[in-house]
């Protein structure tokens, strides 16, 4: 991805953290739009920080559990392949989003007001 376009500037922010107690807080548009409540989870991959909501991670891995349950996976082997499956789906995401991260290194970035 070269580009990305913003449909206006509530999702492009500078945020203020307080360095004495590195706290910051989430404009109201993000806050919204991920359907945040009490908590987010929040994870690093290269120099990005990407916030998400955590019932999304939880339908994820509800997801790839019942995939792996439909294929006859049991007892200790059901584990062993969650684990896998997930710690490869997380590869999978840290990789794309550090592809997007050179791409849009080297391009602008285009906000579409």
């Amino acid at each position: 991805m070269a580009s990305r376009k913003f449909q206006s500037l509530a999702a492009y922010k500078r945020v203020h953290i307080n360095p004495e107690t590195r706290r910051m807080t989430l404009p109201e548009p993000f806050y919204d739009a991920l359907q945040l409540k009490d908590e987010l989870m929040l994870a690093q991959v290269g120099q990005v920080l990407i916030i998400r909501n955590p019932q999304e991670l939880v339908t994820t891995e509800t997801d790839l559990l019942s995939d792996i349950v439909e294929e006859g996976f049991t007892g200790q082997e059901l584990v062993q392949e969650f684990a896998y499956r997930k710690a490869q789906h997380e590869h999978r995401l840290r990789q794309q989003i550090l592809q997007e991260e050179d791409s849009e290194s080297s391009a602008q970035l285009q906000i579409d007001l």
